[in-house]
């Protein structure tokens, strides 16, 4: 039972993975040694499986990670999903991000109510969100905060021309139809900027930056 236990905390960490110290709060482990015992076991006997997937342990955290024969066939995955728009749970992700960055996954949960490990996930291989630090809190979770493709998926130059936050998820769907369908997130459209940072549009006016 414990094997299926770590296995799903695992998947649920993500990227973050489980430390050490995490397991033994959750199993109620007298020792950080004995939870260490308990993920290295773990790791044993999920890598002996030969599956798709294996754990790793980077200075006392575990993960899944995937194994290296199957790479070729993640990256043409990953590149034909970047091609792919957002979903309105993306969407929805996304603009927490934006109006609430820096912001950890944890609070972009609570903002939801319920979990979105997998969509910041999707956000970060698409580019539109990034990491931008670590939270001083305990576990030092992640913040996430928004990438200029952010604001060439929204076509927006600032901020400030994005909806109220409660109207935001409906954003893209209203527009969707102006976006081009062969819009390629990873040619920026940004305007070009001044050495001041302030976003100069093609017919030479001036925006404040953000």
């Amino acid at each position: 039972m414990k094997n299926k236990i770590i296995e799903a905390l695992l998947f649920i960490q993500g990227s973050e993975g489980l430390s050490s110290e995490q397991a033994q709060q959750v199993f109620k482990l007298n020792t950080i040694q004995e939870a260490r015992r308990l993920l290295r076991d773990f790791k044993t006997y999920f890598n002996n499986l030969e599956r798709g997937i294996k754990v790793l342990e980077f200075n006392d955290v575990f993960k899944f990670l995937t194994i290296e024969s199957v790479k070729d066939y993640i990256s043409d995955l990953v590149t034909i999903t970047r091609k792919q728009r957002l979903s309105n749970a993306a969407i929805e992700v996304a603009g927490i991000v934006a109006y609430k960055q820096p912001i950890t996954r944890g609070m972009i949960s609570n903002i939801r109510g319920v979990v979105s490990d997998g969509i910041v996930s999707s956000l970060l291989e698409k580019g539109i969100i990034e990491e931008v630090g670590v939270a001083q809190t305990p576990g030092n979770p992640i913040l996430y905060g928004i990438t200029n493709k952010f604001y060439d998926y929204f076509k927006i130059k600032t901020l400030g021309e994005l909806p109220p936050f409660p109207e935001f998820n409906k954003y893209s769907s209203e527009e969707e139809e102006e976006i081009d369908k062969d819009f390629n997130l990873f040619d920026s459209q940004r305007p070009e900027t001044d050495n001041d940072g302030v976003l100069i549009s093609n017919e030479g006016a001036e925006y404040d930056k953000f």
